[in-house]
């Protein structure tokens, strides 16, 4: 469905009502930036793919409560930080380190040219091993916002915080970033795309 013809609200609307069609029109279009986001925080593919079927299986059963005062993407971010900190509480359930995460840009990589996925994919390995050498506040908002594609109101439903907060620890790690990638083998335009990150 192209965002001309998306109609969230109205799809919302439809799906308080009980209609599933529209809710699952509503997961499909949320599904792969949610999935990217719990990747995100947990570092694990297949525990990102269950913390986002929950997400969404959440969100159908409790999908009257949401009113409309925030984003539904936003909504939807509140309520995958609690399954993730509900599995977090699990017996056994292991925090994994930033190496062990999973490149979720190659998700989007399948229809580029072999020779330009390589290069991207290696591109943002480097980048990523950089990103993962900051301070963990730091290098989570950058990573929701850069890499899972999050909105600073997602991002701070997403870690439990304040908006003030996500906008500091962005200003404050991207300057971190910035001054690591210039004692680091980065290529000369991985050097400018993170220079010209705003």
């Amino acid at each position: 469905m192209n965002a001309a013809t998306f109609d969230e609200r109205d799809l919302i609307s439809r799906a308080q009502q009980g209609e599933a069609a529209a809710f699952r029109l509503l997961a499909e279009h949320h599904s792969r930036r949610l999935c990217s986001c719990a990747l995100t925080l947990c570092r694990d593919a297949h525990l990102a793919e269950d913390l986002a079927q929950e997400t969404l299986l959440e969100a159908w059963r409790f999908l009257a409560r949401f009113d409309g005062r925030s984003q539904f993407s936003t909504w939807l971010y509140g309520i995958l930080r609690h399954r993730y900190l509900k599995h977090l509480r699990r017996p056994g359930s292991v925090r994994h380190s930033p190496l062990d995460a999973i490149d979720s840009a190659d998700l989007q990589q399948s229809q580029l040219a072999p020779a330009e996925a390589a290069e991207r994919s290696e591109d943002s390995g480097r980048l990523r091993s950089v990103v993962s050498q900051l301070p963990e506040e730091h290098r989570l908002v950058i990573e929701l916002r850069f890499f899972a594609d999050c909105n600073l109101d997602e991002i701070a439903a997403t870690i439990g915080c304040p908006l003030g907060t996500v906008k500091s620890r962005l200003h404050n790690g991207l300057k971190k970033l910035r001054e690591m990638s210039l004692n680091v083998n980065l290529f000369p335009r991985e050097r400018e795309s993170i220079a010209r990150i705003p």
